[in-house]
């Protein structure tokens, strides 16, 4: 026995409106992975610029092991939370 038309049109409506919100949901969590990875690559860059500033050695090697560490960590973390959250919404 077929379905009424109207619950017909009702479940196609809810189906279409699901796949609408599902697409836009891989959008933006694409789009906070890359403004993620650009936040922690340009923090880590800013901390490198920094060592190449500075007079003294020292604090010149200080600056450029933060850089790395805040840039390569960050990255890391960007990456792998973006991973996490993709594993807890099912996508892969």
């Amino acid at each position: 026995m077929p379905l009424p038309d109207k619950y017909r049109q009702q479940l196609l409506d809810t189906h279409a409106r699901a796949a609408r919100e599902s697409r836009w949901d891989g959008m933006r969590s694409w789009a906070r992975a890359v403004a993620e990875i650009a936040l922690w690559t340009l923090l880590g860059m800013a901390l490198i610029y920094m060592s190449f500033r500075t007079l003294g050695v020292d604090v010149g090697r200080i600056y450029w092991l933060a850089g790395c560490i805040v840039w390569i960590g960050g990255v890391a973390r960007a990456v792998l939370g973006a991973y996490r959250r993709g594993l807890e919404e099912g996508l892969w």
